[in-house]
C-alpha cells in the first residue's frame, strides 16, 4: 500500500505493508450432477461456475482460484475459513448458479529443513459468560487439539480466553460453540504459523445419517416415523432423491430410509389411524455450517432456492462396497494382536 506523510515531517521510508495471511483450507467447485440438476438455476455449466469464481478473484485479493489436477470439470478455491467460503457461495446462489462443493481440505506442506508435515495454527480469542467457560475450554482442548493461552475475566462477569488451535481444528466450531453457550459467546480467529502436523482430530458430531432411498416428495406421515431415528432436516412436501441426506442418525453409522412412503387409504379404521400426527420443524443449516458439517463422502449441493447435503456417489451399492474397502484398509493398518497370552 502507498504511505501518507506530512510534508513537515516527512518520513523518509515507506512503512511496510504487513503481508497477507495465507489460504488455510481449499474445497472444489463443480457443476451440479445431481437428478435435481438445472431445475432451479439459470448458470449450471461448470465453465460458467469457473468463470465466476475467476471473476471474483479481481475484487477478492484474499482468495485464490486454480484449475483441478484431477478433474477438469471442476476448480480448487482456496480461501481463509469457513466464513468466507461460505459468503461467496450464497453471493452465486444469489446470482443464479447452481453448483456443487466438496468437503473443505487443510492446506499442508512440508518443512523443508526437516521434511515434517507442517499444517496452519489460528489464534483464536473468545468472549463469553463465566458460567460457560469451562464448556469452552474443554471443547476447544480435547479432541480438537487446542491450547489455553491465557484467560482473564472481568468485572462485567465476562471471560476472555485466548486458544492456539490447528485450522482443522475449527472446523464446525462455530455452530457448535453457538449452542452450548446459548448465544453468547463472540469468537474471533486468525492466522498465527504453521506448525508439526497435530494428528487426529474428532469432530464435534458422533452420529450417522439419514439417507434417502426413493425419489419422490417427503410425507409428513414417513417423516414422523422417522422423527424417533433422530434429527431430520427436510420438512413434508420437500423434494427428496436416493442419495441425498435428509437428516443425522442418532446412532453411529449411516441408515437407508424411505421418507416418501404414503399412509395407505383402506376403509379399516383403528385408533392408531386416527391419531393426529405432530412433527417438530426441521433443523436448516447454513451454507457455511454445512461446509463443517459434512462428511469426506458428501457433498453441497446448492441452487439459488435451495442447499441439500447429498452423498458424492448416489449409488447405495457403490457406497457399501466402498465402505467395505475402506474398512478392510483401516483393520490391515491396525497392530495385528498375537493368539498367545502372557505366560
Amino acid at each position: 500500500g502507498d504511505t501518507l506523510t506530512s510534508t513537515a515531517n516527512a518520513i523518509p521510508a515507506p512503512v511496510n505493508t504487513p503481508p497477507l495471511a495465507p489460504p488455510t483450507l481449499s474445497c472444489f467447485f463443480g457443476a451440479n450432477n445431481g437428478p435435481l440438476s438445472g431445475k432451479e438455476g439459470t448458470h449450471v455449466a461448470s465453465s460458467r461456475v469457473r468463470a465466476r469464481l475467476i471473476s471474483e478473484t479481481d475484487n477478492n485479493v484474499t482468495l485464490t482460484v486454480e484449475l483441478s489436477d484431477t478433474d477438469a470439470e471442476k476448480t480448487v478455491v482456496l480461501g481463509r475459513g469457513e466464513l468466507q467460503i461460505g459468503i461467496l457461495v450464497e453471493q452465486m446462489r444469489r446470482e443464479g448458479y447452481e453448483m456443487i462443493i466438496t468437503p473443505p481440505q487443510i492446506l499442508t506442506k512440508k518443512c523443508p529443513d526437516t521434511g515434517v508435515e507442517l499444517e496452519p495454527y489460528e489464534e483464536v480469542i473468545v468472549d463469553v459468560d463465566a458460567e460457560y467457560s469451562g464448556t469452552v475450554v474443554n471443547a476447544l482442548t480435547g479432541s480438537r487439539r487446542g491450547v489455553l493461552v491465557e484467560m482473564s475475566d472481568d468485572s462485567r462477569g465476562k471471560t476472555r480466553m485466548k486458544f492456539e488451535v490447528p485450522s482443522r481444528g475449527l472446523l464446525g466450531f462455530g455452530p457448535e460453540i453457538a449452542t452450548v453457550t446459548r448465544g453468547t459467546a463472540v469468537m474471533h480467529h486468525c492466522y498465527v504459523e504453521d506448525r508439526e502436523h497435530a494428528g487426529i482430530i474428532g469432530s464435534g458430531s458422533d452420529g450417522g445419517r439419514l439417507v434417502c432411498n426413493s425419489m419422490g416428495k417427503a410425507t409428513l406421515f414417513a417423516l414422523e416415523s422417522l422423527s424417533s431415528r433422530g434429527t431430520l432436516f427436510v420438512a413434508p412436501g420437500d423434494v427428496v432423491y436416493p442419495g441425498m441426506v435428509i437428516g443425522e442418525n442418532a446412532k453411529a453409522g449411516d441408515l437407508e430410509v424411505n421418507p416418501v412412503r404414503a399412509k395407505k387409504l383402506d376403509n379399516m379404521r383403528t385408533q392408531s389411524k386416527e391419531e393426529k400426527m405432530y412433527l417438530s420443524p426441521p433443523k436448516r443449516m447454513s451454507v457455511e455450517e454445512l461446509i463443517g458439517y459434512m462428511n469426506e463422502d458428501e457433498v453441497i449441493e446448492v441452487t439459488p432456492l435451495s442447499v441439500r447435503l447429498r452423498k458424492l456417489e448416489l449409488d447405495s451399492g457403490v457406497r457399501e462396497r466402498a465402505a467395505r474397502s475402506r474398512k478392510k484398509k483401516m483393520d490391515a493398518l491396525k497392530p495385528k494382536q498375537g493368539k498367545g497370552g502372557k505366560r
